[in-house]
Order: structure tokens, then sequence, then C-alpha cells
């Protein structure tokens, strides 16, 4: 059984969301859009208590509309249809259930079930006597059905059942209420031991996980691992074999003392009241046998202390171990799932620690005997697979009032249609993995991008930003990425905007190559090949950008896109010559050469004199989101 679709609605900033889950399930997106929120929803939906929730867990104040989680499962095992029994019949594939907190605070449990609707009627009856003037009316009104007569309610309720059985295709989704242990992961609920949800949040202690209790990390994985049942009968025998000797210690020392005081005591009593004596015995001794529990220490060297006096990125470690222990124990007991919640499951931990964590995940959820599914809230790029690129879900949140959370489901397919006539397909799938995983690994994470050719470029509009405030364009989440060549911007753009990025870019239309090819000495051929060339790329990028293809566009600022009709090197010297002046003085003072150095081309652009070019300046508004009367719609320049 696994998790295949969860639908969240009311619940903190989601409104109403539905995702899909894949074995693993990977959210990103910027900080405070509601990762966690999806994380801490199915932790209530599996796991949480009565009066966990609140009103101000509606979302933005809904107090008059319920809370509600539906997850749908999948992979549906001959355990989880024999456990499950009716909700998952031979002829569904999958089994829902949801979980309601009503605006009066009830909460409630339903489930998805497959039954006859005119069969409805009667379970919903509470009365025997109402059931059986229900089900006389139903065989009085279709005597096709060939039900019994009535005998008794349990007697109608099984013919309505076997009769089901015997016509699945005549069946309809019939949602109906759960017992309230449906869920029981801990007691005896119907779900207990088939699907086990752990949530390992951003501030979980290592210290409160090592502790052997029902709940806790190392509690499931002994509870998984340990057979505590023989050592607890022994240990009841030798609790009994105690009680025995006690008493037998009291009656050898007290038996004749107390029998005195008896015969004393009732000789008095039966004067005043005949016929009723007294007895002073020893009391019964209440000795309980204890239950087995088991306690985690750290040893370094010669020194043994408790988790919870070691330093958070080794407690971080032992969770991470109890964590992967705790998932391979999954098949030692039984056919149950474990599904791993984790919140930056990065946290504390080396670069290269978080790269192993990753790939343990990846193995144990792909490794079948194991039975893991694994999700995480993530900002880090090591949990970031481009060969799984599709398991990637992006959360983001509207600006405006009604601040909307989407989840955007990128695809590989999505990204092959975007680039359709682009790019071809075998290209694409040969790329991804070096996009995803290197060049885009940090803007996938960020508020907004904007992809750009060369590092030219990606330090000139970084230090543009900086010279109204140090780092502000990184503190709004804006990331600028450098393509490489502009034959590499459509298939980043591609995949940011599958993800839920909203991306801008600039690229060169190269206008003025063949001045530059001639004083260069290139030959005839050699320049109609590079004009053949740039021809063919700028009309790939006019296409992809649904704007009319030309061999040499000139230069324009759209809602998409910025064309620099030859390049920006140019641009500059003819519009900026303070920046130049700044790129030249640097080199003399320094003695580095820009053109092999990005921060180099940043501090020249901080310290150039002079205004910066309106045409930049515009990029700069349309990369951060910014619009106004000046910015919109096509600008020609």
């Amino acid at each position: 059984m696994k998790i295949k679709t969860v639908r969240i609605k009311n619940f903190r900033a989601l409104q109403d969301v539905e995702i899909q889950f894949d074995k693993i399930t990977t959210f990103i997106g910027p900080n405070g859009v509601g990762k966690s929120t999806i994380l801490r929803a199915l932790d209530w939906f599996f796991n949480g208590k009565p009066d966990d929730l609140n009103e101000t867990d509606c979302s933005h104040g809904n107090k008059s509309l319920p809370i509600e989680v539906s997850v749908t499962f999948d992979h549906l095992s001959k355990i989880d249809r024999s456990e499950l029994g009716k909700y998952t019949p031979e002829s569904s594939n999958s089994f829902t259930a949801w979980k309601i907190r009503h605006p009066d605070g009830k909460e409630t449990l339903s489930a998805n079930a497959k039954s006859y609707p005119p069969f409805n009627a009667i379970r919903e009856k509470t009365k025997a006597a109402d059931k059986k003037q229900a089900y006389a009316e139903l065989i009085k009104n279709d005597e096709t059905l060939n039900l019994p007569a009535w005998t008794s309610a349990d007697a109608a309720s099984q013919a309505l059942t076997k009769w089901e059985s015997e016509h699945p295709e005549q069946l309809t989704e019939s949602p109906e209420s759960l017992q309230t242990n449906f869920f029981g992961f801990n007691g005896t609920g119907k779900m207990s031991g088939l699907f086990d949800y752990v949530l390992v949040t951003a501030d979980l202690r290592a210290s409160e996980e090592s502790t052997d209790g029902k709940s806790s990390i190392i509690g499931r994985i002994l509870e998984r691992s340990v057979e505590r049942g023989a050592a607890d009968e022994e240990i009841a025998q030798v609790v009994l074999e105690s009680r025995r000797k006690q008493q037998e210690i009291y009656d050898k020392t007290f038996k004749n003392q107390l029998n005195d005081i008896t015969t004393q005591l009732n000789s008095v009593v039966s004067s005043y009241s005949p016929g009723r004596s007294l007895s002073v015995t020893p009391a019964e001794i209440d000795l309980k046998p204890p239950k087995t529990t088991f306690e985690v220490t750290v040893h370094d060297g010669d020194t043994q202390t408790f988790v919870d006096r070691q330093g958070h990125g080794f407690q971080r470690t032992i969770l991470i171990s109890a964590l992967q222990m705790l998932a391979q124990s999954g098949a030692t007991k039984n056919e149950g799932v474990i599904c791993l919640a984790i919140e930056e499951p990065e946290l504390f931990q080396h670069p290269i620690q978080a790269q192993a964590f990753a790939k343990i995940l990846r193995s144990l959820a792909e490794n079948p005997e194991k039975r893991v599914q694994v999700m995480y809230a993530t900002h880090s790029p090591y949990f970031l697979e481009a060969r799984h690129f599709d398991q990637i879900r992006r959360v983001t949140r509207s600006t405006d009032a009604a601040a909307t959370v989407s989840v955007h489901h990128p695809t590989s397919l999505s990204v092959k249609n975007a680039l359709a006539g682009i790019m071809d397909e075998n290209t694409v799938d040969r790329r991804l993995d070096h996009n995803v995983a290197d060049q885009l690994s940090i803007s996938l994470f960020a508020n907004r991008a904007l992809i750009v050719e060369g590092p030219t470029e990606h330090a000139l509009i970084y230090g543009i930003g900086d010279r109204s405030s140090p780092g502000c364009l990184e503190a709004e989440g804006v990331a600028i990425v450098c393509a490489g060549s502009k034959t590499s911007i459509p298939l980043a753009h591609a995949i940011l905007l599958c993800t839920g990025v909203p991306t801008y870019a600039l690229f060169d239309a190269d206008g003025c190559f063949e001045k530059r090819a001639k004083e260069k000495g290139k030959s005839n051929d050699q320049i109609d090949k590079e004009r053949r060339n740039h021809s063919e790329e700028n009309r790939k990028l006019l296409k992809y950008f649904k704007m009319p293809e030309v061999d040499f566009p000139e230069t324009i600022v759209n809602d998409n896109v910025a064309i620099l009709e030859d390049c920006l090197e140019s641009f500059l010297n003819d519009n900026w010559p303070e920046w130049t002046e700044s790129c030249t003085r640097i080199e003399r003072e320094t003695g580095i050469t820009l053109a092999k150095n990005q921060i180099a081309y940043r501090s020249a652009t901080i310290a150039a004199q002079g205004e910066v070019p309106d045409f930049l300046q515009k990029i700069l508004s349309k990369a951060r989101g910014v619009t106004n009367n000046n910015t919109n719609g096509d600008m020609d320049y």
C-alpha cells in the first residue's frame, strides 16, 4: 500500500490542494509557502488525536468550513485487501479515506467503499424495525434481486453483502463512516501494521526519539525488531515466584503473632456483635511485572552520556541512522509500509552526509522488499535528482490577498512538450540530468529566475542589483542562471517554467557578428556558416517565445524575454562607457582579467559611474516581477 494522491482543504495555508505522490516525493519552494504544512496535514490524518487542531488551523480564518484531508492509496497487497475487507474489493485498485474536522470541533473518518446504491437506504437505518421495513420495501419493489426474506438484521446485512460480491459491475463508490480507531497505528485499528506514517520535523529532538516509547523512532524500531514477549513472560513468572516467597516469609514471621491478635480481637468483637469475626493477615503483595524497556546511550571513548548531551549534528546523525534502521526493519516483522516524512533532511548535515542520506533514502524507496515510501521538504539541491525529475513537487504561494498555494508537478514530458519544434526529445533526455542537478539546482528553489547567456551578463545584473543594496536580488529570491549559450536558454527556461518558477530571459541576437568576424580575419565561408548558426538559433528562440521569426531581431523588452540586437559588450560600450572604464581600471589596479572573474565584473559594475542604462533597468524590473506603465508590453530600442 502506497499513498497515491492527497487532497487537503482549509488547513492552515492550504485552502485546497491536490498532490500526486511517488516512491519519493520531493517538496521544494520558497520559505513559508506550505511545504511542511503538507507533511503536518498528513501527520494529523494518520496520527492526530482529538483536539490536536482548533479554529486557528483553518485556512485564512475560515472557521465555518471544515478541515479535510483525504488520502488515496494504491499498490494494494493481498494482506491490505484482507485487512481492509469491503473497502478494497477485487474490482478496485485503490482505497480512499477522509478525515474531517467539522466547524463544531467534531472529527469524523470516512472511507470509500463500493456498494449497490439501493442498499444504502437500508444500511443507514439505525433501528432494526426501520431496517426491516426498508428491506421489505426493497424486495417488494425489485423482485429480480432474489433476496431472502427478513429473519434478522445480521442475516439481511449478510444477504446484501453477498449480493454485492456477486454483482460487482453494478456497484458504485459510496463513502461511509469509519470507526474512530480505524487508523490506530499504535493500537489495534485496521490500518495498524499496514501503513505507518513517521514525521520527522526540523525541530525534532533526537533525545526524545531515542526513548523507548510507542511513538518514538527507537520505540518503533524495537517494536518491529525485538520480540519482548518471551522475556516478559519469564519476568512475570519471576514476579509470581517472588510474591510466593514473600508470602512464605510473612507466614513464618507473622503468622503466630497475627493469630494471637485475631483471637483477642474476636473475643471482644463477639461480645458487641455476636456472629461476626475479624482476621488479621499480611496485606496481599501487589507486584506487577514490568514491561521490558531499553535505553540509548552514547559512548565516546571511555565516557558514556545520554543523547541529549550531544551536539545537534551528532543528534541528527542518530536520527538519520535510526530512520534508516526503522525503514530496514520494516521487512523483518510484517508486510506493512513505512512512510518517512522528513522536514529538511539536510539539517545539521555536511554536504557529503546529505548526499549519502539522499542515496540511502532512494535505495530504500526503490527496494520492493523494504516497503518504504519517502517524502521530504527540502532546501538542499542534494535532494534534487534529475533522473527522477518527475518526483519533484514545487510549492508556491500567490502574492495577492488570496495567498493561494499551488503545487507544481513537473515532468520530463511537460518539458518536452514545451520544447516541441525547438529541441528533440533525445536531446532533452540527454541534457536534463546536467541542467537540473548542476545548472539549475539553486534556481529551482528561487522565487523568480533570470536566464542569461554567459558570466558577463550574470555578474552585471547581480552588480546592478548591488548598486541599490548589496545582495538585494538574492534576498528577494531572484536567481540569475548562466545558460552558457543562447542555444541552452530554451531548455533551462522550459524546466523552470514547468517547475513553477516565474522565469525571464535575456539573449544576444549577435546582429553585428560579421564585423567582429572580419576583424578576426575569418573567411567568407566561415562567416556564412556563422551567419546560418546565429540565424537558426535566433529563430528557434523567437519561436519558443512565440515571437515573429526573423534572422536578426532588434533590441526589445517584452513580458517574457529581452533581446539585444548585437551583444552585451557592444551595448555597454555605446550606452554605459563608465562601466567599460570601471572594468579597465580594476584590471589595471588588480591585474585580474575580468573575462575570467565574475566577482571582478560584479565589483566593476558596482563601482561604475554614470546611470545604469534604461534597458538594463527594465530587464532587472522584469526579473524581479515588478511591472509598471513603463514596463508593460513590448518596448523597442
